[in-house]
């Protein structure tokens, strides 16, 4: 270098040497940790190098390195590893003097929208004279638009001392230009310290080409015209390199080997090859649960879909290993899922399905399939569909407790629950006609699944269940095995890749501007309010949490349209209006359309109605355009157990809500009033996005529930399809042929903790604790003040 006063270049990649001025300068000893840009470093790379890019790819990735140095080998060495937006790294340096260095580094980044921001920690455990037990605090930033990448990192935050002498923090500001893409990567880095003039600042000029895919040629030079030469190869999930350093005459000073391996795909120099996918399903499958940092991840539903769609498309994928086992999913997601299995078929591959203990849903799925096989010992449970209600009024009247409830519509069957001990007619006949269609859907799909009439299907459930023998002797399984014995004549010999690894495998994207995205935020649980716990909120959907998915996926610029993706019967009216009102919103600025899962019901049809188009399975349950409200009356309960309440009041209605009295029929008249309001806004609402009279809308309303297939001949919804069906929408309308999916809203905790309900509980005793009324509402699904409810009047499962 010319000077050791020119900057952070000599700090960062130690081309200069202690000096006069180290009272004012501690440059970093150099090896081991190359050097890439800070505006275009990639993968685990960014730890020592810009710790904001941690943040920018989701990979994980570990790397070994070694200089070579004068035919030594492995005297400095080192490795790095990432988990995402975590990294630490680890090396160990001997010089031409023999000092010996060992240096630990950690660090971690968030994105904070389109910007990522990191920081990093270095601490010398080990080192020669000044730098002994020395630590550094260093910051980074980094962000892109169009084809420029931009980023800054400023090192020794913390000035550490020298001499007793504070040395000066020192910034490196890079930028870099993508001209043809990710082929070619020209990019600048300026390198000064705080002390160092502007014009005095030192330069690294790099450039990066990816003459064929997988195959990565760089170099440098600074402004002193030393210069470095590297090649990367990417093979499959792993990958090689070298870095070669040069003096400005030319003298090779060292060389940089290093070997790694990412958790997902790479552009490769070696072909994929054929494999195997093996899926297990079983158990409750959410669409969107939280994936933490660290600990388990359970999959979700939405990435088991849409795996299954892309191992479709993917040619290293010849065939499916499909692992049943007591899968709990709602029949019309089973029908997304049937869906995908067919689509994997129908490119030619085949699916082999083994059930542990195939249940009504199992088999359903199952039915997809080329071959079913299950255990010698074992029952298929193909019995059909029930529906069973619960009334609780006889329970509180024996309490001495009773909901006083009002409804509008005389489908809207949820009150009933609390007010009657019997089903009212109305009820009756909408949970047969709700039965008869679902039943109508499994029965003919079970039916083309095996090539059978649907005649023969219905006889077959009235027979159930059935052992493992008479299965297979009625032709309902194609064979017996246990899942750990299936043999060569069932499956191909081919190497096999799990779901998670193959979930993992998806091609790493290192582009920018990056690739389009298509949204889906995810609303699957209860409307409720938003929540004040420290733990969260559990999996209601809050206005709150809806309002920042949507914020964020509108506000996003690589975000080109929404798919709100429904799994929800409603819950309170007023949080399901703010929730519509976000909706709304990004409505305005980016297209928008509606996936409905298991259930978009009440107020999950009313969320539902500023989009553009309403997607729903067959199977999907929808509707149910009404509304009740009211109060649990305690005073029953009070009176047996000897507690006495008594109730002041400022205003006429301020005791309606009490819970130790009825209402009076002035307030009952005053609640009433506003239910109507309610209503009536929801029928308009209805009749304004659904291109409907009103008096048509009133009609299909009263609280009725409609299957999917049902409300597409009533003009409630637009098509039948699913999750796969609302994404290609957006892309059509987008115009878009590549693009990544982003699930909101982001559930990223560092962990999950067990028992969080327990958590929350214990959160309680430091909040405002709920009245044993609200409790009991709260419990019952009521509102916990009186609110007025826009739910499905039942939930519906099928084992």
């Amino acid at each position: 270098m010319r000077s050791l006063t020119k900057g952070i270049f000599v700090m960062t990649i130690g081309l200069g040497a202690a000096g006069p001025l180290m009272a004012e300068r501690l440059p970093m000893p150099d090896g081991v940790f190359y050097y890439k840009p800070a505006a275009s470093v990639f993968g685990a790379e960014a730890a020592w190098t810009n710790p904001a890019a941690l943040s920018r790819y989701r990979t994980s990735s570990v790397q070994v390195i070694s200089d070579i140095e004068a035919g030594s080998t492995f005297k400095s060495w080192g490795a790095v590893i990432n988990r995402e937006q975590i990294g630490a790294a680890y090396r160990v340096l001997r010089d031409s003097l023999g000092q010996h260095y060992r240096e630990v580094l950690l660090a971690s980044s968030v994105a904070l929208g389109q910007i990522h921001v990191g920081g990093s920690y270095r601490h010398f455990k080990e080192a020669p004279g000044v730098y002994h037990k020395k630590h550094f605090w260093n910051l980074g930033v980094v962000g892109s638009s169009g084809r420029f990448s931009w980023a800054a990192v400023w090192s020794n935050l913390n000035r550490s001392r020298l001499g007793g002498e504070r040395t000066e923090t020192e910034q490196r500001y890079s930028l870099s230009f993508r001209p043809a893409g990710n082929t070619l990567t020209l990019s600048v880095d300026m390198f000064f310290s705080t002390k160092t003039r502007l014009d005095n600042a030192d330069y690294v000029y790099h450039v990066e080409a990816v003459p064929k895919a997988g195959l990565y040629v760089e170099g440098f030079i600074t402004s002193d015209k030393e210069f470095q030469v590297g090649l990367r190869a990417n093979l499959q999930q792993y990958f090689t390199g070298v870095q070669s350093f040069f003096t400005s005459k030319g003298r090779h000073t060292r060389t940089t080997a290093y070997l790694g391996a990412t958790n997902s795909r790479q552009a490769s120099l070696i072909p994929p090859s054929r494999h195997r996918l093996t899926l297990d399903v079983g158990g409750r499958l959410r669409e969107n649960p939280p994936q933490p940092v660290f600990g388990r991840r359970e999959t979700s539903f939405i990435a088991l879909l849409l795996t299954i769609h892309r191992a479709a498309d993917d040619p290293s994928i010849a065939q499916m290993l499909l692992r049943l086992d007591s899968p709990r999913l709602g029949l019309a997601q089973a029908q997304e899922l049937r869906e995908a299995l067919l689509r994997f078929r129908e490119r030619g591959k085949t699916i082999v399905c083994h059930a542990t203990a195939p249940n009504n849903i199992g088999y359903f799925i199952a039915s997809a399939t080329d071959s079913i096989l299950i255990p010698p010992v074992s029952q298929l449970n193909l019995v059909g569909l029930r529906a069973e209600l619960s009334f609780y009024a006889g329970t509180l009247e024996k309490l001495g407790a009773k909901a006083d409830l009002m409804r509008i519509g005389a489908y809207k069957s949820a009150a009933e629950m609390y007010t009657e001990k019997v089903a009212t007619e109305e009820n009756r006949a909408q949970i047969n006609r709700l039965l008869d269609d679902l039943y109508d859907q499994f029965v003919t799909a079970i039916a083309d699944g095996r090539q059978i009439s649907a005649d023969s299907v219905r006889k077959i459930i009235d027979g159930g269940p059935y052992t493992s023998e008479e299965a297979r002797r009625f032709g309902l399984v194609d064979g017996l095995s246990y899942r750990d014995e299936l043999d060569r004549s069932v499956i191909s010999d081919l190497p096999e890749i799990s779901f998670r690894q193959y979930q993992k495998d998806t091609l790493l994207n290192d582009g920018w501007p990056a690739v389009p995205k298509i949204a889906v935020v995810v609303a699957e649980g209860d409307i409720a309010g938003n929540t004040a716990s420290v733990f969260g909120g559990g999996d209601d959907v809050t206005p709150a949490v809806m309002e920042r998915a949507f914020t964020v996926a509108r506000r996003a610029p690589d975000v080109r349209g929404i798919v709100f993706r429904i799994n929800s019967p409603g819950g309170l009216a007023l949080a399901g209006e703010e929730i519509y009102r976000s909706v709304r919103r990004a409505g305005e600025e980016k297209p928008i359309v509606v996936s409905m899962a298991n259930v978009a019901a009440s107020g999950g049809y009313y969320v539902a109605m500023p989009c553009r188009k309403l997607f729903s399975n067959p199977a999907t349950i929808t509707g149910s355009v009404g509304i009740y409200g009211g109060k649990i009356d305690m005073s029953g309960l009070y009176e047996k157990i000897a507690l006495t309440k008594e109730l002041f009041t400022r205003g006429r209605f301020a005791g309606m809500l009490s819970t130790i009295r009825p209402f009076t029929d002035d307030e009952r008249a005053k609640y009433f009033s506003h239910m109507q309001a309610f209503y009536d806004h929801f029928i308009q609402l209805v009749a304004e996005n659904r291109g409907l009279k009103t008096d048509s809308v009133r009609a299909l309303s009263e609280g009725r529930v409609w299957t999917g297939r049902e409300a597409l001949s009533h003009g409630l919804i637009d098509e039948l399809g699913g999750l796969k069906q609302s994404i290609d929408e957006i892309a059509d309308r987008s115009g878009l042929k590549d693009y990544r999916i982003a699930v909101f809203p982001e559930r990223r905790p560092w962990f999950v903790f067990p028992g969080r309900s327990l958590m929350n509980a214990a959160a309680s005793l430091f909040s405002d604790e709920k009245s044993p009324a609200q409790q009991w509402a709260e419990g019952f699904g009521l509102g916990t003040d009186g609110e007025i409810l826009a739910r499905l009047p039942f939930d519906i499962s099928i084992e």
